[in-house]
């Protein structure tokens, strides 16, 4: 038996979004994060501005807890993402986590018009960006000032969400870690070359130089669910994304490998989820942003016969 919790990440329609967070509440999964993206990477896939979505899910919701994974702070100014933050936290009665990361999809940037800046930059906004909100919330009111962003000092604003979580998520395994550490209640991270183990050990590192709690550092991770009963039933899902997203099947599969992304039959995605649960990680959000919400129940109730205790 595997013990993990389990959330849900999407992007898609509201009809869709809400269907699929009243389920997994009824179901008693963790979690429903939204992809805050304005494009998808096709020309023809929905896309909704998911803060929006998610407003109106927290408002059709009771129990489950809702998440940014992650909002790139190359789209809006931090009192802006804070604004809206507090505003969902108060919609869901506290159930509201706010992600951020750097932003790093080229072609959304250049659509609309949003600055892209180099990664170094982008790591200095985010982690100003991360002050601005400490100091937001802050009793003192001292305010703040950095390169990119300015908080006049004065009486903090209310609502300032007293009991709003942030998550920092990301794939890189130094500076990522280091500020999820710093500053957040949760730490998501995605597969990849770099093993999560020392990823985790960083952030929790990272917790104690700043005089936090570690052990309150929650860890979680996020990659697709692309699963099948058999091999055969695996390969016809990866031929379904690769037709989904347009492109040949072996790249799907290049890609997936390259990035770490467990791939293959029930079992298989099991044990990799198995060793995840081993190296730290405390929640797994599966993508499942395009897929049939029928398909989502047969693949969940697939783990849960192999041995995944998919609990909330």
């Amino acid at each position: 038996m595997v013990n993990i919790e389990v959330g849900v990440q999407t992007m898609t329609s509201y009809p869709d979004t809400l269907a699929l967070a009243e389920w997994a509440e009824s179901e008693g999964l963790a979690a429903l994060a939204v992809a805050d993206h304005y494009l998808t990477g096709t020309d023809t896939t929905y896309a909704l501005d998911q803060i929006v979505v998610l407003g109106a899910v927290a408002a059709r919701t009771e129990r489950i807890q809702l998440s940014t994974l992650v909002s790139p702070i190359t789209f809006r100014h931090p009192a802006v993402m804070l604004k809206s933050a507090v505003t969902l936290d108060e919609i869901s009665g506290g159930r509201f986590t706010l992600g951020i990361g750097t932003g790093w999809m080229e072609e959304e940037h250049e659509r609309f018009g949003f600055d892209l800046p180099p990664l170094d930059e982008r790591f200095e906004r985010l982690t100003e960006a991360l002050e601005y909100i400490e100091a937001a919330r802050d009793d003192d009111g001292q305010g703040f000032a950095g390169r990119h962003y300015r908080l006049a000092s004065g009486p903090v604003p209310e609502p300032r969400g007293d009991g709003l979580r942030l998550v920092v998520g990301g794939s890189g395994p130094r500076r990522t870690p280091a500020l999820a550490g710093r500053f957040a209640d949760e730490y998501n991270a995605f597969p990849g070359p770099h093993p999560f183990g020392p990823r985790i050990e960083a952030a929790r590192a990272s917790a104690r130089e700043a005089g936090r709690d570690a052990d309150h550092l929650a860890i979680s991770a996020a990659f697709p669910l692309v699963m099948g009963e058999d091999r055969a039933d695996a390969a016809a899902r990866i031929e379904a994304v690769a037709a989904r997203r347009g492109v040949d099947v072996d790249r799907v599969r290049t890609r997936y490998g390259e990035m770490g992304i467990p791939v293959g039959t029930v079992d298989e995605v099991l044990t990799a989820v198995e060793a995840m649960a081993a190296d730290g990680v405390e929640r797994v959000y599966f993508q499942v942003a395009f897929d049939p919400l029928e398909d989502i129940r047969h693949s969940i109730d697939l783990l849960r016969r192999h041995g995944l205790s998919a609990s909330g």
